[in-house]
């Protein structure tokens, strides 16, 4: 078997090391080899008869069949398959079980790799082109961490699969990579921006964050794609009791537009143009979709008006801060401070009190309609439209004893409507390669791709997988076009691409913020948004007992006091804003900028990143993931700043094109200047080194994922000897800014 070099070959420059060719160490991938690794990767550890353990505490003796929808299969000693909800199992258990989900898809992914394979090579001959050259090992790692993880790899995983002699070790970094709390953050990050996630619904005063928590398990827990969108499009109630509902309450009050989206998200169709005109360019008629919108015609996010006894009337509430306040009403000016005291109140009980009229639901007696504008001649304005799907057919004679919206899921997901299984695969092929088989991606047209085939192949892998998007996701990084160069050619979307190899392109704003909360802290994932059960029992009032008028107004008072930032928690529960910080040692410096980051003044490890923290603090910069960040960001925010979407009226709205104000962020913006402080994670790992070439192979081994080489060694050593240790700020900045930081290559 093929062993991996155990020392990087020299190179003469950067460009020779980009292009390093060591295609032959893929050879083993495509030898029929691809089922050993992955059943040796996934099933390690599997034994026989193991011991279960349930929720309650009782044992489960039974053997491992597979995941699906988060229900679990086992087969217990006699023989019998029996399935139970993942969450009925001990926390040790799920662990077992996510790690090891899909090992039994072995034999299935091994074909899925060799048939996407033999379609893109077919497309490849037709041109006469070939493959690009293979990837060595620092560019396999920087490409694979950042489109599984969403970051660059730290400096000690870097050196650890560097110097890692290992035969499998590519195999088994992306087992890690994909059962690990960073592949989840970075899928939320795309699914996100295609739904348009926002931390605030608009028009209401609810929080997103119960979604954005369920949306993130969905992800973890690796739940069936086909599955997932069927509970968006049904999901009712309210946020607190049925989190799916934060889908429909994107587009609240924006029902035809909802469709659209729909359409494009999740069918790769636009037809959007239909919703005022018949479509010359598509053939979609106005009539069609309003058909189609038809099955959304009962939906409303809205319901009645809640009658919350738990809320004091306005008298109650000032005799209760009569009294508390010592108050006299009759005096004029005691008066004046009751009436301030109560306005105080006003807004926030005006919140809490609509809060509960924000549900998704079904009503009866309500048509989908056309427009009194509509001007065709095969319906009048103000028609009544039933619901008709796109193309195709409802499927099974049980479709009329469900609801519309049910009708609407069943045929979206349905494995009949090859067009859901077709959009999503492309999907995920362009996340890979940096481009779909058929573009734009929200209106593929199969008889236009340059390789139909290739298209076709992806299509029927996903239904083969059943919408296993971890699988597919294995699937495709271990394809030879995924292990190869990227093209460094520019690709528009009317142009041939034939997949020798990726399309080069730029780091997301997600994923360079996520790289320097990797190189600042080591562990990016230190703070996390919590479920949103705190701010949603702040507004919840249904059904509770009518609480004293002193409690009522303390939980108004923490309500209008609640900040996004509190959700933000370390493991400990403990908020971004609220984190103690250990005293500081005698002789440790304080937060200047400009004092020089390996001063020996006693300073720990522990306090130095503290200190960090506290900087960003005075920043107002919370050094957590782009997942878990008010959404979307700011402005002036660095993610705004490298092209991160405003989740509004466009979808796949992201930017990455160049900017000067990207410059300026990385040369001396506050994310940077956070960075080279002495308690970043970067210096911490160069702090006890004393050789200035091991010091300075720390910096590009954590930024590049690789060491100095070439000409690099002269012109450290030049600088070096022109200037003290404060030279390896200045190396950090050089490096950040160089293509080899920013492009996925």
């Amino acid at each position: 078997m093929f062993r991996f070099p155990s020392k990087s070959p020299k190179h003469s420059n950067l460009q020779s090391a980009s292009s390093l060719s060591l295609s032959h160490s893929l050879n083993w991938i495509h030898r029929g080899l691809v089922v050993a690794a992955f059943v040796a990767v996934f099933l390690t550890n599997l034994a026989e008869g193991r011991t279960w353990v349930d929720s309650t505490g009782n044992p489960i003796e039974a053997d491992f069949i597979g995941l699906k929808a988060s229900k679990v299969a086992l087969r217990l000693e006699d023989g019998k398959a029996v399935e139970m909800p993942l969450k009925a199992l001990s926390k040790v258990d799920q662990e077992y079980v996510l790690k090891h989900s899909f090992a039994a898809k072995a034999e299935l992914v091994a074909l899925a790799a060799k048939r996407i394979d033999a379609a893109v090579e077919k497309g490849l001959d037709e041109k006469k082109l070939q493959y690009n050259e293979g990837l060595n090992d620092h560019m396999f790692l920087r490409r694979i961490y950042l489109d599984l993880a969403g970051r660059i790899p730290s400096y000690q995983e870097a050196r650890d699969f560097l110097a890692s002699r290992k035969p499998m070790k590519r195999q088994e970094l992306l087992t890690k990579l994909l059962n690990s709390v960073d592949y989840t953050s970075h899928n939320y990050n795309y699914f996100a921006e295609q739904l348009r996630i926002q931390s605030r619904f608009p028009g209401t005063v609810l929080r997103n964050d119960a979604f954005i928590f369920w949306l993130k398990k969905q992800i973890q827990t690796n739940r069936p794609y086909d599955e997932l969108v069927r509970e968006l499009i049904t999901a009712e109630g309210h946020i607190w009791d049925n989190p799916a509902v934060g889908y429909h309450f994107r587009d609240k009050d924006m029902k035809l537009d909802h469709v659209a989206f729909m359409g494009k998200v999740f069918l790769g169709t636009d037809i959007t143009c239909a919703q005022c005109h018949d479509d010359p360019f598509s053939n979609w008629t106005q009539y069609e979709y309003y058909e189609l919108s038809a099955y959304l015609s009962n939906l409303d996010t809205k319901g009645p008006k809640p009658k919350n006894k738990a809320i004091p009337n306005r008298k109650q509430i000032e005799q209760h801060l009569v009294q508390k306040n010592g108050l006299d009403p009759k005096n004029a000016g005691d008066k004046e401070k009751l009436r301030n005291l109560v306005r105080r109140y006003d807004r926030p009980l005006r919140d809490i009190n609509r809060a509960g009229e924000f549900m998704v639901r079904a009503v009866s007696d309500r048509p989908m309609r056309l427009p009194a504008t509509y001007e065709y001649d095969d319906a009048v304005p103000n028609e009544v439209v039933p619901p008709r799907v796109l193309f195709g057919k409802e499927q099974g004679a049980a479709v009329a004893a469900l609801t519309s919206r049910e009708r609407l899921a069943a045929w979206l997901t349905s494995r009949n409507n090859k067009r859901f299984a077709m959009n999503i695969a492309n999907r995920m092929w362009a996340k890979y390669m940096g481009r779909g088989v058929s573009e734009p991606l929200y209106n593929i047209d199969p008889r236009k791709a340059y390789n139909p085939e290739l298209l076709k192949v992806l299509a029927e892998e996903m239904l083969v997988l059943d919408f296993d998007l971890k699988a597919f996701s294995w699937v495709i990084v271990n394809t030879k076009a995924y292990n190869r160069l990227a093209s460094r050619t520019k690709s528009a979307e009317a142009e041939p691409y034939h997949f020798p190899g990726p399309i080069l392109r730029r780091m997301t704003a997600e994923q360079v913020w996520d790289s320097m909360m990797t190189l600042m802290l080591g562990d990016p994932n230190q703070f996390q948004l919590e479920s949103g059960e705190e701010f949603n029992e702040l507004i919840d009032l249904a059904g509770q007992s009518s609480p004293s008028v002193e409690e009522f107004l303390s939980r108004i008072e923490r309500y209008d006091k609640f900040r996004p930032e509190h959700l933000l928690v370390n493991e400990e529960g403990i908020s971004i804003l609220n984190a103690k910080l250990t005293p500081k040692k005698s002789g440790a410096f304080g937060t200047n900028l400009t004092r020089p980051p390996f001063k020996k003044d006693g300073m720990s490890d522990e306090v130095a990143m503290m200190e960090l923290m506290n900087v960003a603090k005075k920043k107002k910069i919370l050094l957590a993931r782009a997942s878990e960040l008010p959404q979307p960001s700011d402005p002036a925010h660095f993610l705004s700043q490298f092209g991160q979407s405003q989740r509004t009226f466009v979808i796949r709205a992201s930017s990455l094109e160049g900017s000067v104000p990207q410059v300026m962020e990385l040369m001396n913006g506050y994310t940077t200047e956070i960075l080279t402080q002495p308690g970043s994670k970067i210096f911490l790992d160069m702090k006890n080194l004393r050789s200035n070439f091991e010091k300075a192979n720390v910096v590009f081994m954590s930024i590049l994922s690789r060491r100095a080489i070439g000409n690099e060694h002269h012109l450290i050593d030049k600088e070096l000897s022109s200037g003290g240790e404060e030279v390896f700020a200045d190396l950090i900045w050089a490096l950040l800014n160089t293509p080899e930081f920013l492009f996925v290559k």
